[in-house]
């Protein structure tokens, strides 16, 4: 028969359900999943037990007992909308082995499942509410935690400016804690660099409010990168408060770890949160979750329940610490008047065997560190990304993309143009523009919270984002043309032909790039530049060294209008210009001056020239001497590397399944969970598609075309066009794929280049269908153990296949997460797949060795649903989201090719970024006058025809440059580096920019060490896997 208490929780677990879409966690008994995860265990000894006195009963035969604690007022205090509250006495508590540490807190989504504009609307009521709360009652209602970002106080602020003093009066009074982080973010999608510069903002917006809370809070995002210790660490924070990722070891560490960067050596102390950070939401209201929060009609019963059940779930995961975390809020929920009320009836229910206390982060970790004092603890290193007690859901990864493109898009424009160029501009006396910066940022930042970047939420969200792309974009074009002007007057652009045209070529690497460049630049109209058709030719002004530029596709278009900005007024003027593609090998770093004049350029070749062939006509294949490029009938083709000799057989094959799940995780059809049902059951075993299809062997619905786009002896561009018929939708009624088919087409421009080992493709989905998964296989003739993945500051060895252990929440998915790179290889060398910004990808193994699967699309109608084949229960509200379909045209650029010895020896993370960054070159001309005439074209000026912002002088495989900017409060340039090899790097950073005083700094742009300048640079050790920056003036 149910007892009261088991009843009491079954109608709160249901309740909580249907208003937030998550069901209270079960804890797994790790002894059961000891054989199945014994390659997981950490190796490091655990913290001795506490003693099981700890979770004892309090002695029932003390008399001494308290007094009863008064009922709260019904009335409100005076100026208040919250009665007067009486502030928790513990003076009579009993002493306890124990002590709960309760922080009330909200976890603000900016937008989810309604938009942001919505959202905010309720954040102005509810810091409104808060305020008049922590002001009325200092001493009942003592502190506050804003959810760890101070975007939400830029969010109300915008509403009520009249309340900034409010607020900073009780952020000095350290009672209202804001930050560290400016957006609490997905960290996997957005990358190493992002999760810096959020730090960044958090910090200096919090400093204006009078500080930062200096606590690693994190508590909702999918799992957590490996990198993130060092990037905490770096921004002078050591503690770390989580719920998701963990795996069945944390029983053995109690709850309590030292989490270690990828490095070995840096740590913060991480603490997971049991079982989730709204442990304490909605206290008192356990039968009526959704009644307003400010309500005094509270059930003590049921609230001194559920803390009777989260203290058995500390004691079953094997928590050690004396100190418990509660956490008493949850998404977007208000303050409770009520709370020093019912802590008082807790320490009266619970006295002699824990003492509860209103508390905050900050006070949590001090007491946590008492407790450990000089204890040993556990060690874990490694990705925090396991489902065990918690979903972790990583479809989220393959959830609207063009999304993810659009955000790597904007901070390359940032990090690789705009920021360098205004760091070379502003250390030769150009104006600081840190605040405009500042300003795209703040762009690109609000899109990098974990429901927006991951593309689950409703459409009115993602609307926002792409919004916020373009601002991005904007603001930095017209950073660029202000930028621009100065370094004209800085460089000397001198040439003796009067037709010159002076253009800036720019490559933000440390080392040379190749390449191709679109150019659209207005030119003078006089002479020859009036004579449209007739060809261009580039010249580097200073000695070119082995750089080429291939000009045979740039020609003078006739006159157009357009805009030219002045500094307060437009000219509309009627002007030629040059228009094409230019290729380019081996661009110098830095900045370098060129000069654009009619004519042919030379012709000389960087290596062998690229041939096509094939017999009655056709293009069979295509060759540079180095690769060559075999195509076959169905749609796919083959590789074959001629200096290592690897055969990569069926290239881009395509292959497309239906997609049963929702925006936070793809699902194989035929298991659903029925609507409203709640959990269902757990998965014994991983679930395959029930209809998988495959391009090249669906003839009956396969149509290949292959078609030549751009051929001469520098490069080639070959287009293979697939249409390919599939189901138009899924059916939930049946879980079956439609009759119904739609033509989708996929487009693989395939291009080779003279001098270049590396077959690039740009592939575009024209996607018609909905409810599926179309991916990408790379075939790599290998049987891996291990594959090899880009990530935050780092490459990741990962395993090939993952061991499902039915037994979790939410087990291990094949599909997992990559940021630019994906390498499998043996003793010999191996074979990477290069693909810009955030991805998924599947190791998949069979007979023939280990397939790479890339997403190029994912397309699903909603939000969050209920349970199927790879998740138990609804991770979200069950809504609709047609968005998500993704219809339309889709875009991936990837590149595949084989290399020698290991991939660090061999510089293919170099090579990664090369790919992945964009040089750039701009027109250096003067704005035109409005009779559209140019003033001096030619000048000359002081700083020379090139100039390199970092040279990295070394031996063995070279760092990675993360960015190069302005330091933020205008004192310098920043300089980062990270190094994702296993190989210490030793060497010198050199510039070329004026160098009187360099210090070693943290993330946050402190000073830590003073190396020694020696001609124009310092020297510098950069462990493996660790990040270095550096502040230099």
């Amino acid at each position: 028969m149910q007892t009261d208490a088991q009843a009491e929780e079954a109608t709160f677990d249901a309740a909580l359900a249907r208003m937030t879409g998550e069901e209270e966690e079960e804890i797994v008994d790790a002894e059961e999943l000891a054989a199945e995860e014994a390659e997981t265990e950490a190796e490091e000894v655990a913290v001795d037990k506490a003693t099981s006195d700890d979770w004892e009963e309090a002695d029932e035969e003390e008399d001494d007992t308290l007094p009863e604690i008064e009922p709260l007022p019904e009335e409100p205090a005076e100026g208040s909308r919250y009665p007067k509250l009486e502030k928790v006495r513990t003076d009579r508590l009993k002493d306890s082995p124990l002590t709960g540490h309760i922080v009330p807190h909200t976890h603000w989504d900016r937008a989810w499942y309604l938009p942001f504009q919505k959202y905010r609307y309720k954040l102005v009521e509810m810091v409104d509410d808060l305020l008049d709360l922590m002001e009325n009652n200092p001493a009942a209602y003592p502190s506050f935690e804003l959810d760890g970002q101070t975007v939400v106080l830029e969010d109300y602020l915008e509403v009520k400016p009249e309340n900034e003093g409010r607020i900073r009066k009780l952020i000095d009074d350290g009672r209202l804690n804001i930050g560290p982080w400016y957006v609490l973010p997905d960290e996997y999608i957005v990358g190493g660099e992002a999760l810096v510069r959020n730090l960044l903002m958090g910090a200096r917006t919090a400093e204006r409010w009078g500080g930062r809370s200096e606590v690693g809070y994190v508590p909702d995002p999918f799992g957590h990168v490996g990198q993130l210790p060092a990037i905490l660490k770096g921004a002078g924070l050591d503690s770390f408060i989580f719920t998701r990722g963990a795996g069945p070891w944390i029983q053995e560490a109690g709850g309590v770890f030292n989490w270690y960067a990828s490095d070995g050596r840096t740590k913060v102390l991480a603490i997971q949160q049991v079982p989730d950070y709204p442990c304490l939401m909605a206290w008192g209201f356990e039968n009526r979750p959704l009644d307003r929060k400010d309500s005094l009609n509270i059930d003590v019963d049921t609230a001194m329940g559920r803390v009777e059940r989260l203290m058995d779930k500390h004691e079953a995961l094997g928590w050690k610490p004396d100190v418990l975390l509660f956490g008493q809020g949850s998404d977007h929920t208000h303050p409770q008047p009520t709370l020093p009320y019912l802590i008082g009836k807790a320490n009266s229910k619970f006295n002699g065997r824990i003492r509860f206390q209103h508390s905050s982060f900050p006070a949590y970790i001090e007491a946590l560190k008492g407790w450990l004092g000089s204890k040993k603890i556990f060690r874990f290193q490694g990705e925090l990304h396991s489902g065990w007690d918690r979903n972790i859901l990583s479809g989220v990864f393959s959830a609207r993309l063009h999304l993810k493109r659009a955000n790597d898009h904007a901070m390359r424009l940032m990090r690789d143009r705009i920021e360098q160029l205004s760091a070379i501009s502003y250390a030769h006396g150009g104006r600081f523009r840190g605040a405009r910066l500042d300003l795209a940022w703040r762009e690109i930042l609000r899109n990098h919270p974990h429901d927006d970047i991951c593309g689950c939420s409703v459409d009115e969200t993602h609307d926002d984002m792409e919004v916020r792309f373009k601002h991005a974009e904007q603001i930095a074009v017209m950073l660029e043309d202000d930028v621009c002007a100065e370094l004209r007057d800085q460089m000397d652009l001198s040439h003796d032909d009067r037709d010159a045209v002076p253009l800036l070529f720019h490559n933000p690497l440390p080392k040379a790039w190749s390449g191709s460049l679109m150019i659209d630049l207005a030119v003078p109209k006089f002479r020859c530049w009036l004579d449209h058709g007739l060809p261009v030719k580039i010249a580097l002004a200073s000695t070119p060294g082995d750089c080429l530029i291939h000009t045979s596709g740039l020609t003078i278009a006739p006159k157009s209008w357009d805009l030219h900005v002045h500094h307060d007024r437009v000219a509309n003027v009627e002007l030629p210009r040059i228009v094409g593609r230019i290729h380019v090998h081996r661009l110098p770093p830095g900045l370098s001056v060129a000069h654009a004049l009619p004519g042919r350029g030379p012709y000389a070749l960087p290596g062998e020239p690229v041939n096509l062939g094939g017999e009655f006509e056709r293009t069979d294949w295509m060759d540079n001497g180095l690769v060559r490029v075999l195509f076959r009938a169905d749609g796919r083709f083959d590789v074959m590397d001629h200096t290592t000799g690897r055969h990569l057989t069926g290239v881009a094959r395509l292959e497309d399944s239906e997609d049963a799940g929702d925006s936070y995780d793809w699902s194989a059809g035929g298991h659903p969970v029925a609507q409203a049902a709640g959990r269902g059951e757990k998965m014994p075993r991983r679930v395959e598609a029930i209809d998988q299809r495959f391009a090249d062997q669906d003839e009956a619905n396969r149509k290949v075309f292959l078609s030549i786009e751009h051929q001469d002896e520098w490069t080639a561009t070959v287009r293979l066009h697939i249409a390919w018929a599939l189901p138009a939708r899924f059916d939930d009624a049946s879980q079956r794929r439609s009759e119904e088919l739609e033509w989708n087409t996929i487009d693989h421009y395939i291009t080779m280049r003279s001098g270049h080992a590396m077959v690039e493709v740009e592939t575009w989905v024209n996607n018609a269908c909905e409810d599926h998964r179309l991916r990408l296989h790379i075939p790599t003739g290998m049987d891996v153990k291990n594959v090899f993945a880009g990530g935050a500051f780092d490459v990741i060895e990962r395993p090939a296949n993952w061991p499902h252990h039915g037994d979790w929440e939410q087990p291990h998915v094949p599909t997992q997460h990559f940021s630019d790179l994906l390498m499998v290889q043996d003793k010999d060398g191996g074979s990477a797949v290069f693909c810009p910004g955030s991805n998924e990808y599947e190791a998949i193994t069979t007979e023939g060795g280990t397939t790479l699967a890339i997403t190029l699309l994912r397309a699903t109608g909603h939000l969050s649903r209920d349970g199927f084949a790879s998740r138990r229960n609804r991770a979200g509200p069950v809504y609709e989201a047609p968005g998500a379909q993704c219809k339309g045209s889709n875009w991936t650029r990837w590149a595949v090719m084989a290399y020698e010895d290991d991939w660090a020896e061999a510089g293919i993370h170099q090579i990664a970024e090369t790919f992945a960054c964009k040089a750039s070159v701009l027109s250096a001309l003067p704005k035109p006058q409005l009779d559209g005439e140019f003033d001096e074209v030619c000048t000359d000026g002081p700083r020379g025809r090139r100039m390199q912002v970092i040279r990295l002088v070394g031996t063995g495989p070279m760092p990675i440059i993360a960015c190069i900017k302005p330091a933020a409060d205008g004192n310098g340039t920043i300089v980062r580096l990270y190094n994702p090899t296993e190989v210490n790097w030793e060497g010198r950073i050199e510039t070329d920019l004026p160098l009187f005083n360099v210090r070693g700094c943290d993330l946050i742009e402190n000073a830590t060490t003073k190396p020694r300048i020696s001609k124009s640079g310092w020297p510098v050790k950069l462990n493996a896997k660790a990040i270095g920056s550096w502040r230099f003036n």
